[in-house]
């Protein structure tokens, strides 16, 4: 059930105890309650679930071998958004440009 009352965040907008389940999976970890809101890509016409890392918890590591990078630090996934952003900024004005 999606809830249409959630708040909408543009991605530079975005709180940054927030992620998407892709992030929070980079960082090992899963959400253990529903999203809280979401990031919004007018461009793409896209939008991503948010989830608050404070509700979240480590799951149990199987055994096994993935080229996936996991285990970033949230400062880490913090300078990853902050390039994502920089680079979303220009891709946006390269498009107005034009």
């Amino acid at each position: 059930m999606i809830k249409d009352n959630l708040k909408r965040y543009l991605p530079e907008e975005v709180p940054d105890h927030l992620f998407t389940q892709n992030k929070l999976k980079r960082m090992g970890l899963v959400p253990t309650e529903e999203h809280v809101a979401f990031v919004v890509y007018p461009e793409q016409g896209r939008e991503y679930k948010l989830y608050d890392i404070q509700a979240t918890r480590r799951p149990k590591r199987q055994k096994g071998f993935s080229l996936q990078i996991r285990d970033l630090t949230v400062e880490q996934v913090l300078q990853e958004r902050k390039r994502e952003l920089e680079v979303r900024k220009i891709q946006l004005r390269n498009q107005i440009e034009r």
